[in-house]
């Protein structure tokens, strides 16, 4: 066997966990060592009579070479410490995994790098917050990283790629494993244009207990984590935790005191983390230069949209009634005080745009 089928095997005896693999490399010196021992010698440190029976009976030439070779056919590429490629950051933080399962290509090396999390039940407000800072971090330079989950997380990631920047996916389970089928479109366009990356072999389940595991990666990998919506106890804050013990930079976008998924983030500006408003907040604390073609701000964004699409008078006057939380139709017409015909009219036309959008049924939003 060569030395990817010894790293490959260690990191999949049926088990034993990554803390006990660390150790018998300690101990032996290299995979093939820890293969090669004798039963006498490996019972120095697995103590547990199911963990000496998982070792012997996982010890079959023939599988791991077969099992390795459907990496390949799955386009998954295995990195291991020792390859050139494996992410330097994890040499650094504790419990560092000693196998990656890989889709796509890994972050720039020259290139910052933050994470964008928060709630997966979020507001429209939380969605078009990530999908902005997401694309306009991209567009600055920046790698955005998140978990490839619903709301907050995906919609990071949709924001890099319209960017036209890099962003990766940290994944709980197989990476063959799409979760949830709703971001299958996400996930295919990542693994052409970004990465998709796991510490679980493929046809493992992304069941609940492997999430906070991969946050260390998510947070491992980053200069800094910004919290874009999170309720006062949330998942996202394993990630936060992982990434102060890390020494990673916090930011966190404010919300209103009334609603109770902007709580945590409110609580984490209280607590000393980075407040941001606008993409430069994180820029300066990253010194990365910022670029002429972003727009810093929300508000900026929002000229940048009408400036640049030729609207008539009436279209400007009922965007000027939208807002990025959705707005029932009878509001807008009372709002804009036009006739309903041609407020539905003004709604159609910049619907087609993709400057606007009906969220649900005659609820219409702005679309950064």
């Amino acid at each position: 066997m060569r030395e990817e089928h010894y790293w490959y095997w260690i990191n999949n005896i049926e088990g034993i966990g990554r803390k006990t693999v660390w150790a018998m490399l300690e101990y032996f010196g290299s995979p093939k060592a820890v293969y090669e021992a004798s039963e006498d010698e490996i019972t120095t440190l697995l103590k547990k009579n199911t963990m000496i029976a998982a070792y012997l009976k996982s010890k079959n030439d023939k599988i791991i070479i077969e099992e390795y070779a459907q990496l390949a056919q799955k386009k998954v590429r295995f990195l291991y410490p020792l390859l050139k490629e494996y992410p330097r950051q994890y040499l650094d933080i504790p419990d560092a995994p000693c196998g990656l399962y890989l889709k796509g290509s890994l972050p720039p090396t020259h290139q910052k790098m933050v994470a964008v999390i928060g709630a997966r039940n979020c507001s429209r407000y939380g969605l078009e917050m990530a999908r902005f800072f997401g694309r306009e971090l991209a567009k600055s330079g920046v790698s955005v990283v998140s978990g490839l989950a619903r709301g907050v997380d995906g919609m990071a990631h949709q924001g890099a790629l319209e960017g036209n920047g890099y962003t990766i996916g940290i994944i709980g389970g197989g990476i063959d494993r799409i979760y949830p089928q709703e971001n299958y479109k996400l996930f295919m366009e990542m693994e052409q244009k970004g990465g998709i990356l796991s510490e679980d072999n493929i046809g493992i389940a992304p069941v609940r207990g492997l999430f906070p595991q991969r946050n260390r990666l998510i947070s491992g990998l980053c200069d800094g984590i910004l919290v874009v919506e999170a309720m006062e106890k949330s998942g996202t804050f394993i990630t936060v935790d992982q990434g102060l013990e890390q020494g990673k930079e916090i930011f966190a976008i404010p919300g209103r005191i009334s609603d109770v998924k902007s709580v945590g983030c409110n609580n984490l500006i209280k607590l000393g983390a980075h407040i941001v408003t606008e993409v430069a907040d994180i820029l300066e604390v990253l010194h990365v230069k910022e670029k002429d073609n972003i727009n810093n701000s929300y508000f900026e964004t929002l000229q940048s949209v009408t400036s640049k699409m030729l609207l008539a008078p009436l279209e400007k006057m009922v965007y000027s009634c939208l807002r990025i939380e959705p707005k029932y139709i009878d509001d807008i017409i009372n709002e804009a005080k036009i006739a309903p015909q041609e407020v539905c009219r003004a709604l159609n036309r910049m619907t087609l745009n993709g400057i606007v959008m009906e969220v649900t049924r005659n609820y219409y939003a702005i679309k950064l």
